[in-house]
């Protein structure tokens, strides 16, 4: 008897401290894929990416994201026979819950993007994650 008491106890001194039976909050993990290469042979310079991240990631994301440096390639799917472009990445990992709100939020970063830099498309891939603490 005692011994079921001191488990209940435990059990119950668990519980009281942050409901260790909960499931974590189901999140997605986004992960955008931002080519610096532009059309006319330039790149994206640091202080026009840095300006992104300031102005358009920040404010709809302020809870905190990852950038990771990285070199792609690619092929335009839409030209046949389309040689494969190497260029330098910026690889934005965001996690958040999924909502209406942050998808509208991750469609305007793509968006934005693709409209300041004339870039064709920004890749994205999104999976379910866990947070753990």
């Amino acid at each position: 008897m005692q011994r079921l008491s001191f488990i209940l106890i435990l059990v119950f001194a668990l519980f009281v401290q942050g409901n260790a039976f909960a499931e974590p909050a189901p999140a997605v993990e986004t992960t955008l894929y931002f080519g610096l290469g532009l059309a006319d042979g330039g790149s994206v310079s640091e202080d026009d990416w840095d300006g992104f991240l300031r102005d358009v990631v920040t404010p709809r994301f302020p809870g905190g994201f990852s950038v990771v440096e990285a070199h792609g390639q690619w092929r335009d799917p839409d030209v046949a026979e389309a040689p494969i472009i190497r260029e330098v990445t910026k690889i934005l990992i965001i996690v958040h819950p999924k909502t209406p709100a942050t998808e509208a939020s991750i469609g305007e970063l793509k968006s934005i993007y693709s409209e300041l830099f004339h870039q064709k498309s920004v890749f994205h891939t999104e999976s379910p994650t866990r947070i753990v603490e």
